[in-house]
């Protein structure tokens, strides 16, 4: 059933801003939250604070306890579950993985750990005729390739007082897949894209035959790593 509209007319931004700044207060705080944290968290006054939660309250989107702290509520859990079934990481990843390619004229993978493996969830070959080629699905070790060590070195997620400088991996002639070919003349450059709560989502790569491709280019380095920035972020992770 449709909500009526209503005629009043709200212009202020600023009242969004300040709903989703308390909103967004609640993320690290899952036991609960009091009005004082929720006033160094979004340093508006408690007075004000309080005036937001009256509508917050009564929409659902948060819940008062009888210990005076605050949860979220039932809406915003129903939000969540809309969020988390309708999520489908492929479509936020392969627009990526085009760009880059295209950018490039190299082929760009996205890797996700699977056990003692690597895997190749979803890929953009290169349109030129050598190329460096990886079918979706194929399981690979975890060797000394720049994904590989994405996939290791990040696997706890992203560390304290990240820059993503620190984690761009580069390889050349390196790793040993599955089948026991060994990869001499392949390049590539690998960084981690994180998704919510600073997790690793995998790792992002453009490889191509080390004849062609500089993976120490610093152009396409600043590509992917702006990339798997603003893949990071869609994705839910804190990115600075």
């Amino acid at each position: 059933m449709s909500r009526p509209k209503s005629t009043d007319v709200d212009r202020s931004v600023k009242a969004v801003q300040r709903t989703l700044a308390i909103l967004d207060a609640f993320i690290p705080h899952p036991g609960g939250i009091t009005l004082g944290e929720l006033e160094a968290a979004t340093g508006l006054f408690k007075s004000v604070i309080l005036r937001y939660m009256l509508t917050l309250e009564a929409q659902r989107y948060v819940f008062k306890r009888t210990d005076g702290c605050y949860e979220l509520g039932s809406r915003a859990y129903q939000l969540g579950c809309v969020y988390e079934r309708t999520f489908d990481l492929h479509q936020h990843v392969k627009p990526v993985l085009e760009k880059l390619t295209a950018a490039t004229l190299e082929s760009s993978t996205f890797y996700i750990r699977d056990g003692e493996y690597r895997m190749c969830l979803l890929r953009k070959d290169s349109p030129q005729h050598i190329k460096s080629s990886v079918p979706v699905g194929t399981l690979l070790a975890m060797d000394d390739t720049s994904a590989a060590s994405v996939l290791s070195q990040f696997a706890q997620g992203m560390p304290p007082r990240w820059d993503y400088q620190r984690g761009l991996f580069t390889s050349t002639g390196a790793g040993l897949n599955r089948l026991k070919t060994n990869s001499l003349l392949t390049a590539s450059i690998s960084v981690p894209v994180f998704k919510h709560q600073n997790q690793l989502a995998g790792a992002l790569s453009i490889s191509g035959p080390t004849s062609r491709f500089d993976p120490e280019d610093i152009a396409t380095q600043q590509l992917i790593l702006d990339a798997a920035k603003e893949l990071s972020y869609v994705l839910g992770a804190a990115v600075v």
